[in-house]
């Protein structure tokens, strides 16, 4: 009985360091959301990035979602992050409003603008962020203003919760355990 004992503050313990916290990582829906700070990164970069550790720049498609990052992911945060849209076609700055696209081809109907936006104001800015300034409104972003930004919200799919390994190990030692006490009673 002793050893069983054991056995069980071991994997209850293991079970419980082995999955890491992390602060910034959020669920909604069927996705995962998580700021990335990166002071000063444009949005080419920090759609790389998002690319290259297995999600994209968020992409906001409802006011449910829009609400959700507001008073959740942004909450503590301050500055600027880039967001997962871009405009095309608009080189002569003339329709700011006009051919934006989400980085996911998902449909451009919801939309936050911060009311003087956007604005293709002076610069090329055809880039989405969302901006402390404008309670994270959304604001077309250019190149020029990456110093302003802070870093980038990555979203990616929610993964199905796999039941940990340790669990499978535990029942295995177990019926293991009890197998080999009635066996020899």
């Amino acid at each position: 009985m002793k050893y069983f004992n054991v056995l069980c503050i071991l994997c209850a313990t293991f079970l419980l360091s082995s999955k890491p916290v992390i602060a910034s990582t959020f669920s909604f829906g069927n996705s995962e959301y998580t700021i990335i700070q990166s002071a000063g990164i444009n949005w080419n970069e920090a759609k790389l990035a998002a690319e290259a550790a297995g999600g994209h720049l968020v992409t906001i498609t409802s006011a449910e979602e829009n609400n959700f990052l507001k008073n959740t992911v942004f909450q503590g945060n301050d500055k600027a992050y880039w967001l997962g849209a871009y405009q095309t076609g608009d080189e002569d700055r003339q329709n700011p409003t006009s051919n934006w696209h989400w980085v996911t081809g998902e449909e451009w109907d919801y939309t936050d603008w911060y009311s003087a936006e956007p604005n293709n104001s002076r610069i090329d800015e055809f880039h989405l962020s969302a901006d402390q300034r404008f309670n994270y409104q959304w604001n077309d972003e250019g190149a020029a203003v990456a110093s302003m930004i802070n870093g980038y919200v990555m979203e990616k799919p929610s993964a199905p919760t796999p039941i940990p390994g340790a669990i499978w190990l535990l029942g295995a030692a177990l019926v293991g355990l009890f197998g080999i006490k009635k066996k020899f009673a």
